[in-house]
């Protein structure tokens, strides 16, 4: 694994490499290394050390209910409301 403080280095490296040189390309290239050590940086996950403490799973012994029954619309049908005054979706 490598240092993040190692990674920061290179990258203010990088920065100054792109802020001392003016033309483009040397600028795209610094900025290509500094996108990578991010990516590198990014992509180790730190290690996870495990808690001390036990977990506990709590037992219920409630019934859940099925959730409630969604209307659906199929694309031929429209929906009739008792307030709406029109078709378009501007008339209110």
């Amino acid at each position: 694994m490598i240092p993040l403080s190692r990674v920061v280095t290179e990258i203010e490296k990088h920065v100054s490499i792109a802020k001392s040189r003016g033309d483009d390309q040397s600028i795209r290239e610094s900025l290509l290394a500094i996108r990578a050590l991010c990516d590198v940086a990014l992509s180790e996950r730190p290690e996870v050390k495990p808690s001390s403490m036990p977990i506990q799973i709590a037992q219920t012994s409630q019934i859940v209910s099925p959730p409630p029954a969604v209307q659906t619309i199929s694309a031929g049908e429209r929906m009739k409301e008792n307030d709406a005054n029109g078709d378009s979706l501007f008339d209110f």
